[in-house]
């Protein structure tokens, strides 16, 4: 799945599209208490299989006072629970307990990092020298594991998109975390 910007006119003010490979995209759209700003993150939004609104998947509730968002499918049984970003750090937690937490930055994508950095540090001192400007990112993948084992989430920094197990997290959750994820980055 990869999130971006609408396209085109829709019937809801929609702040973001999902593009899900091998299915229909997912349509996100903030609530009543939706500013539009990057501190609109912890606001209300509902995701929906249509542009018009017609077929909700889950909404994600405006925080409680512990700042924490709570996804609910359209019959209003609890989804998930999202906690708000600790720095880079992302928390999300099932009905049954089970705890995934997400960290911006692998350990292989660090170590990658600090093997290419002399080239990448090369290549930026050859870009601002020709005029092109810099560009240069910290590692940006995100991997949400309960502990051991596959991770059922998976977010790539270099290709912006999302990797999902959905024998072990419900789409409709991954589809709320990732919104977050992008709306804070």
């Amino acid at each position: 799945m990869h999130a971006q910007a609408p396209q085109g006119n829709t019937a809801l003010d929609l702040q973001s599209v999902i593009k899900v490979r091998g299915a229909d995209p997912v349509y996100v759209a903030r609530g009543s208490s939706g500013d539009g700003t990057a501190s609109g993150l912890a606001t209300d939004f509902t995701l929906y299989e249509d542009p018009a609104g017609h077929k909700p998947l889950c909404t994600v509730a405006p925080p409680g006072a512990d700042g924490r968002l709570t996804v609910t499918a359209p019959d209003g049984s609890v989804l998930a629970v999202l906690h708000p970003p600790k720095g880079r750090r992302y928390e999300l937690e099932l009905p049954d307990g089970t705890r995934l937490t997400g960290r911006v930055g692998t350990v292989p994508g660090w170590l990658v990092y600090v093997v290419v950095s002399p080239l990448t540090l090369l290549y930026t001192a050859a870009s601002l020298i020709g005029g092109y400007g810099v560009d240069w990112h910290l590692p940006s993948r995100t991997v949400w594991r309960s502990g051991s084992g596959p991770a059922p989430l998976k977010f790539s920094g270099i290709t912006d998109k999302y990797k999902l197990q959905p024998s072990a997290l419900d789409p409709r959750v991954a589809y709320a975390q990732a919104v977050l994820h992008f709306w804070s980055t």
